[in-house]
């Protein structure tokens, strides 16, 4: 009895913890569309929970054979009520909510989402190629092998290629009978190299271990006697810091800030993983340790707005940082006249993951949302060694919101460039049947990549659904259980 009386004095304590921080965001809650109250709630629940340490009390209520509160992120406040009241706590109890947890988030993702090819696999999304725009029957073979959601990114291509895919898209959708969402990417500000110097090769800079390059912004192009790299977006180099990294061409070269001046910053290349000691123009650039604001909509984005808003299911945003980032966009679908237009807010910056409670809630105030896990940029931003931590911290809270989640980026990369997958990706592509959807990257082998990744997802579904772990009969156990001498297929 003294051991339950601890127990529920600490479990207590989370209760009052939950109700004082629905008190803090009371304000935020308020501002969200009613039907998303009682998920914004859960949200601000299932964070005041995580604000704190309770590895301890989750050992005591397992020895106890009770839920240990994991894998409750859609109903935390309803399954620490349901343990307090095991317990036998006898003070009275505001009313938790009725609403299903598990249930709204599965119809939030059929909702925004569709539904996948199979009932045990979440809809896998397809970036499309230009080639997209004449081969209508490799559409058809797509959506046949499982494609439930086609992604065209603004940043490529034209409205004229855009048409073309969008038309043959729907051909295909007829001849084949299968439904498909189209997702198109605002292209958002591009942070790329600009070799500009006279005296250096056209379109590359030579560089090796140790050397020092000289970073401007575009209005100190050309700076003389100097291996000079201009980054295409101003005002981020003011920002830079000595000691802060820099990463060229998605992390194949890592610098390292020594000092600034008015004309630029001095960078130090400390790391080399190209085998060609090329920084080439147009690649991009990272700075995971500098804090900066930057337009997130740009000029281009606000004249391919209206042109998405009529043609697709939803819309895909760049580089969101914080909550005002969501409320621009917001307030420029407001003017297109498609207030309620759904988001996909794209989470690649270490900026993004910090204010992904803040983002979710803007979002929850006029639309369908969802969260797209990018992996390529943010495995830069927040360091590899983070990106499996990251991500299921980006899983967890959006199950708290109830808001679905698309897992992007190289999933299968390597089969679909060379049509055998490597071990590691076969197991990154299991973790992801815990999204609500999984989008591959454009590719040679595209189709035999879509039937591999729906196999993996089905498999890894069976075994496990979000954060709960499922046990489904396993054939090794069967075998073990069987009289001898009786062979039997393991699964």
């Amino acid at each position: 009895m003294e051991k339950n009386k601890n127990l529920l004095e600490k479990l207590e304590q989370l209760y009052l913890a939950m109700l004082t921080a629905e008190v803090q965001k009371a304000e935020q809650i308020s501002r969200v569309k009613p039907v998303y109250r009682n998920s914004a709630i859960n949200l601000t629940d299932y964070l005041a929970l995580r604000s704190q340490d309770i590895e301890p009390l989750q050992k005591e209520l397992h020895k106890q054979g009770l839920s240990s509160l994991a894998a409750s992120e859609s109903h935390i406040k309803t399954q620490l009520v349901q343990v307090m009241k095991l317990l036998g706590y006898k003070k009275p109890l505001s009313e938790e909510e009725t609403e299903n947890g598990p249930e709204q988030l599965q119809q939030n993702c059929e909702a925004l989402l569709g539904q996948g090819a199979t009932n045990n696999v979440p809809p896998v999304m397809v970036t499309f190629d230009t080639n997209f725009a004449r081969d209508q029957k490799l559409i058809c073979e797509l959506l046949q092998s499982g494609m439930r959601i086609a992604r065209i990114n603004c940043a490529h291509d034209n409205r004229k290629t855009w048409l073309k895919m969008i038309v043959n898209l729907k051909k295909a959708m007829v001849k084949t009978d299968l439904p498909c969402k189209l997702y198109m990417d605002l292209a958002g500000p591009k942070i790329r190299i600009e070799i500009s110097s006279k005296k250096q090769k056209k379109e590359k800079l030579k560089v090796a271990l140790g050397d020092e390059v000289t970073l401007t912004d575009p209005d100190q192009k050309g700076l003389k006697n100097k291996k000079t790299i201009c980054c295409s977006l101003a005002g981020i180099v003011g920002n830079l810091k000595p000691g802060q990294r820099v990463f060229f061409d998605d992390g194949l070269f890592e610098a390292v800030v020594q000092n600034t001046s008015g004309n630029g910053a001095i960078l130090k290349i400390t790391r080399i993983s190209a085998k060609k000691t090329f920084i080439k123009n147009e690649k991009g650039i990272n700075f995971p340790d500098t804090a900066f604001r930057v337009k997130p909509i740009t000029d281009f984005d606000l004249k391919c707005l209206p042109f998405i808003v009529q043609h697709a299911d939803m819309v895909g945003f760049s580089f969101v940082k914080h909550a005002e980032d969501m409320q621009e966009l917001q307030r420029q679908l407001l003017l297109s006249n498609k207030p309620g237009f759904p988001i996909v807010a794209k989470i690649e910056t270490n900026q993004s993951v910090n204010h992904l409670p803040e983002i979710i809630l803007q979002g929850m105030q006029q639309s369908q949302l969802a969260i797209m896990v990018a992996r390529g940029d943010m495995a830069l931003e927040v360091g590899f060694e983070r990106m499996s931590e990251v991500q299921d911290e980006i899983l967890w809270i959006c199950e708290a919101a109830r808001v679905p989640v698309i897992w992007a980026t190289q999933v299968l990369e390597n089969m679909n460039k060379q049509e055998l997958p490597t071990r590691g990706e076969v197991t990154d592509a299991a973790h992801a049947a815990a999204a609500d959807c999984v989008m591959i990257n454009k590719g040679t082998h595209t189709v035999a990549v879509l039937k591999t990744l729906n196999n993996i997802l089905a498999r890894g579904r069976k075994n496990s659904y979000k954060n709960r772990r499922l046990f489904r009969a396993l054939s090794i156990a069967g075998y073990f259980l069987q009289p001898s001498g009786n062979d039997v297929q393991k699964s």
